[in-house]
C-alpha cells in the first residue's frame, strides 16, 4: 500500500529504504531509518510517510517479537501458495458429504 501512487523508476529505491525499516533489529532502529528515509523521499512522495507515521502505534508492535517470529509474519507466500490449491481443488466441487471426503 505505501507504493501505491510510486512512479515505476522509483518503485527499487523505495522499497530498498522501507526494507531496512520493517528490518530492522529494533524499534528504535526503526525509527531511525524512517527519519532517513523522510530526508530521502518526503519531499516527492509525503503520502508514504504520512501513512507510516500515523500507523505507526500498529506497525511497532511488529518489533516485539523475535526476528525468527518476524520472518514468519511477513513471509507469507508459502502459506497463501497453499490456500490457493486448496480452493484450485474444493471450488469444482460445493458439496462434500462429509469432513473425510474433503480431506481425501
Amino acid at each position: 500500500n505505501s507504493t501505491k501512487y510510486v512512479s515505476y523508476k522509483d518503485l527499487k529505491p523505495i522499497m530498498a529504504d522501507l526494507k531496512a525499516i520493517y528490518q530492522a533489529p529494533s524499534e528504535d532502529d526503526a525509527l531511525y531509518h524512517l527519519e532517513v528515509f523522510a530526508e530521502k523521499w518526503d519531499s516527492k512522495y509525503p503520502q508514504i510517510l504520512k501513512s507510516w507515521k500515523e500507523n505507526w502505534a500498529e506497525l511497532s508492535t511488529f518489533f516485539k517479537y523475535p526476528n525468527e517470529v518476524r520472518r514468519l509474519i511477513y513471509t507469507t507466500n508459502s502459506v497463501e501458495g497453499f490456500h490457493r490449491m486448496l480452493r484450485k481443488y474444493t471450488k469444482t466441487k460445493t458439496n462434500y458429504p462429509s469432513d473425510d471426503a474433503l480431506k481425501k
